[in-house]
């Protein structure tokens, strides 16, 4: 069997030549690592390689070259080789580009530059582990697929009745399967869109500060949603988890418009204070959804801080949602508007900010309802707020690894009580915890 190939494309020969040495240092043993400086010669490479009957396991590709951009390469890579796992590779890619080449080319991932080493072979690995699973699914079901005009041939023997009411049946299941997967599909690129939105919270860049997320999703695709950004102001930075209505596909959506607006409105807009990023954001999802009175109430319930490192402080705004943060061993919370993002509430239309200092070691928590709200346990009941803070309490002391761990474990135990018939409780709500602890030199 032929080397499978790892193809590079770039116009800059010093991002072509960290790549080649990375993949090829990692990859090189069972991979050929190609590389090219423009899509003409990528094409060729490509129509080359699969002539010698390699696989191209995956691209990767820049957005920002001379004469076809990288989303216009992927489209026609895609065309000559579907299978081809495509990954887009730049700092400036905008978001028609991305869209364009999830639309028409699967992309499978976006890698900011520059990327960190050690990301960029766990991506690259798992694409590889993606083409080949892929591959190896295509070859069960053409398997299948032969088994099945079999097993069409051997019931055609039987009366003519039963021989039409089997290929009846087989006809609307092949229908209902293959409307499921399509489904599955788009659902499963939702996925990738939205988990390529969400930042990475091990790339914050702040000496002070030490975070975990515990992300536990209804569905494939989330409803909730956890946010940061740094371009708030020097030494500033932006911490915020959202629930939006519903879950699922429509709570995904939901989550797009918040994660592109709270962009928009801290990048573009630059503004700064919390109270005011919630005050936009609400007029915004108004807007884009063009709400008016007795319309339906899509929305988002959010709990956002902006700690400032100079100051030693933590402004906090929230939509529903609260601040749970522990000092000197007291918990302490600080409860959100009564109003929700893109909703009512009697007469308010704005956001409060408050400020807590947090000079000494302080342990914060953003969280959704999904948690509290979660039914198991004995009795069958929620797991309810009270008893949420307390689990917080009994925690905050442990290290951030540590804490998400018993958060997992606590709810999995709640949940794994028996309802009936030995059936255990389901989750009903998508899950967000955040838990960053800020310590500031003295």
């Amino acid at each position: 069997m032929k080397e499978p190939v790892i193809l590079c494309v770039d116009d800059e020969d010093i991002v072509l030549e960290s790549l080649e040495i990375e993949l090829s240092e990692k990859f090189g043993e069972k991979y050929m690592v190609e590389i090219a400086q423009g899509a003409d010669e990528a094409l060729e490479i490509v129509r080359e390689m699969l002539e010698e009957g390699r696989d191209i396991t995956v691209i990767i590709s820049d957005y920002i070259m001379p004469n076809v951009k990288g989303d216009e390469l992927l489209k026609r890579v895609h065309q000559i080789s579907p299978k081809t796992i495509k990954i887009m590779l730049t700092g400036q890619a905008s978001m028609e580009g991305v869209t364009n080449a999830i639309n028409e080319a699967r992309l499978y991932r976006y890698i900011a530059k520059p990327w960190q080493k050690e990301d960029l072979a766990l991506t690259i690995a798992e694409a590889n582990r993606t083409f080949y699973q892929d591959k190896l699914l295509e070859e069960q079901n053409q398997k299948l697929s032969e088994q099945n005009e079999q097993l069409k041939e051997l019931n055609n023997t039987l009366e003519q009745k039963v021989a039409e009411r089997t290929q009846e049946i087989a006809k609307k299941n092949a229908e209902l399967q293959k409307k499921n997967n399509n489904i599955t599909a788009s659902i499963r690129y939702a996925e990738r869109i939205q988990s390529t939105m969400m930042p990475n919270f091990a790339n914050i860049e702040a000496d002070y500060l030490e975070t975990f997320t515990f992300f536990k999703p209804k569905d494939i695709v989330s409803g909730d949603f956890y946010w940061y950004s740094q371009n708030v102001g020097e030494d500033r930075l932006l911490i915020t988890a959202v629930d939006c209505t519903g879950h699922g596909v429509p709570g995904a959506f939901m989550s797009f418009i918040g994660m592109e607006q709270l962009a928009e409105i801290t990048n573009i807009m630059q503004v700064r204070e919390a109270d005011q990023i919630l005050n936009h954001l609400h007029q915004g999802v108004i807007d884009i959804l063009k709400k008016e009175e007795n319309t339906v109430r899509d929305g988002m319930d959010m709990a956002l801080c902006i700690i400032n490192k100079e100051q030693k402080t933590i402004d906090f705004a929230g939509a529903k949602n609260s601040l749970v943060y522990i000092q000197n061993g007291e918990l302490h919370r600080i409860r959100g508007d009564k109003l929700p993002i893109g909703g009512t509430f009697l007469d308010q239309t704005t956001f409060t900010k408050h400020t807590i200092d947090v000079s000494s070691p302080t342990m914060c928590y953003l969280f959704t309802d999904g948690y509290q709200d979660q039914f198991g346990g004995p009795n069958g009941k929620k797991f309810m707020k009270s008893k949420f803070r307390e689990l917080l309490l009994s925690i905050h002391q442990y290290p951030l690894d540590t804490q998400r761990q018993i958060l997992s474990d606590t709810l999995r135990n709640w949940m794994s009580f028996p309802v009936k018939y030995g059936e255990k409780y389901r989750q009903i709500d998508d899950i967000l915890v955040i838990g960053f602890q800020v310590g500031f030199d003295q």
